[in-house]
């Protein structure tokens, strides 16, 4: 589409008919139940004022669970040129950017949220940008996105960026919405024409709050092989299009199960949702058995009572005829059968080993020697395989679109440079880097992604710190340069200053 006819009524058209799909599909819907059961909040709706509401939250450990086993590795991240040495050294500056900017932004931390959001909702969804106003010379900075506010211009299509276009839904508070279209340069007027809509289909949303927001379409797509994007509501423009050098959609998914069709997942728990409304439903009755049968009925006669039977102490009861003729006795309780919570047990137990908690993978077993600990241990993690490798996927495409903005936006600054010297010593120095050169093509980049285990973390200082206690290294230099990236905060500085004392000159010289 021509950027000269996209205007905001268009867009809003775009908006509803995403929003139609997504109605017909049950997103919202799906959304908020399985928000909700996650939560505990498991009673709602439910007209029972007599009746105790129990929760057992079988779901949220199951998604917990599964959520700390695709992340109890690392993320590793490495970018490998297929060019010559040069190109290898550039490769490995832009490798640090890459990873200064996840560490920026705490992506591996938002990824725990990414999987339990795809869990819950069937999607997890990273946006990148570039912030001008975030650190000296701006920032890559980073957002988890809810799935039922991104709308697909094909929804048949999973592929992100073979997508015409894409628009992410934004809902803010009216004085947020102008005071946004006033930093872009909106007429008073034009503001004015920003009002509040009401789209409180979304979770978390209700229809008191829904009223007092606005909906606000942040909207890309892509024309002459490069990313064009715009800001609107129902009837203007808060941003005009915009065309950018980006080449990529700054959006990475993940679904938590492949549905065909679609490009929304299918979520962890949705077919448990009646599981747990079941497990819920039969603890009541039982704690309302419980309650009501648990002490003995008494039962008296009262032709021979006329008062009522009482239970004061040391009371004299006045009776009709023989007073040692029976005049109550207790009935026992009925028991509850043992079948209730036996059929309680095995829902919860199949549940959960549906989800792929099994004994297995809550250790509820007892290996006998090393190799039945690996066997057991590689068991666990097989129902979670697929998972694994979406959650992969979306780091490599994450990097390709960090790489992107790197070089659309970051220009000339200032780096540390590596080069080794012929006898194999690394030289450090500050330099100024162009990373508008970048030829992202011509480096023929791999991206690598792939667990980094602590525990191989870990092996690697022991060793290290081996090999420099035994005297097999001497030089604190060499010590720091392999111990693992991120282990060390601040490495650089700490090797440009070990330098510094060494020979005396300023960090600005050769170190």
């Amino acid at each position: 589409m021509n950027n000269k006819k996209i205007t905001p009524e268009g867009i809003w058209e775009e908006y509803i008919e995403g929003e139609n799909y997504h109605r017909m599909i049950n997103l919202h819907e799906t959304v908020k139940k399985n928000e909700k059961f996650y939560n505990g909040e498991q009673w709602e709706g439910v007209n029972a004022p007599d009746l105790e509401k129990p929760v057992i939250n079988v779901l949220k450990r199951a998604v917990d669970y599964l959520g700390s086993q695709i992340i109890s590795s690392d993320i590793g991240i490495g970018l490998e040129s297929y060019g010559g040495e040069e190109e290898e050294r550039e490769c490995k500056i832009l490798e640090k950017q890459v990873n200064r900017v996840i560490e920026k932004t705490k992506a591996k931390s938002k990824n725990r949220d990414i999987i339990k959001d795809a869990a819950i909702s069937g999607d997890g969804i990273f946006y990148a940008w570039f912030d001008p106003e975030k650190g000296k010379n701006g920032e890559v900075d980073l957002e988890i996105v809810d799935n039922e506010k991104v709308i697909f211009k094909n929804p048949f299509e999973k592929d992100v960026q073979k997508q015409k276009s894409i628009i992410i839904v934004k809902r803010m508070m009216l004085d947020e919405a102008r005071e946004l279209a006033e930093k872009y340069g909106l007429s008073a007027e034009e503001r004015e024409q920003i009002v509040p809509d009401d789209s409180a289909d979304y979770a978390g949303e209700n229809k008191d709050i829904g009223k007092s927001l606005v909906t606000v379409l942040l909207r890309f797509w892509k024309e002459d092989g490069v990313i064009w994007f715009c800001e609107s509501c129902r009837d203007v423009f808060i941003r005009k299009p915009v065309k950018t050098k980006a080449k990529l959609y700054h959006i990475a998914w993940m679904q938590w199960d492949r549905v065909k069709d679609g490009y929304h997942g299918a979520a962890a728990i949705t077919p448990y949702i009646q599981n747990q409304i079941y497990v819920n439903k039969m603890w009541a009755l039982a704690m309302v058995h419980s309650s009501k049968m648990a002490w003995p009925q008494r039962f008296y006669d009262a032709t021979k009572i006329r008062g009522g039977l009482s239970n004061k102490v040391g009371q004299a009861i006045g009776v009709a005829g023989d007073p040692k003729s029976a005049v109550y006795f207790d009935a026992p309780a009925g028991n509850m059968s043992a079948q209730v919570l036996e059929l309680v047990e095995r829902t919860v137990r199949y549940t959960r080993e549906s989800l792929g908690v099994t004994d297995v993978a809550l250790g509820d077993i007892k290996p006998e020697n090393t190799s039945a600990i690996v066997a057991a241990a590689e068991q666990a993690s097989a129902p979670l395989v697929f998972q694994r490798l979406a959650n992969h996927q979306l780091w490599e495409d994450l990097v390709n679109i960090i790489i992107d903005i790197i070089r659309e936006m970051y220009g000339k600054r200032e780096i540390i440079d590596e080069r080794k010297t012929e006898n194999g010593k690394i030289i450090r120095k500050k330099m100024e880097y162009d990373f508008s050169k970048i030829d992202y093509d011509g480096f023929g980049i791999r991206v690598d992604i792939g667990t980094a285990s602590y525990w191989s973390q870990l092996m690697q200082v022991q060793t290290m710190d081996s090999f420099f206690k035994n005297g097999i290294i001497d030089d604190a230099v060499l010590y720091l340069e392999h111990l693992p990236e991120g282990l060390v905060s601040g490495k650089d500085e700490i090797i440009e200053e070990i330098k510094k004392k060494k020979s005396g000159v300023s960090t600005e010289q050769k170190l």
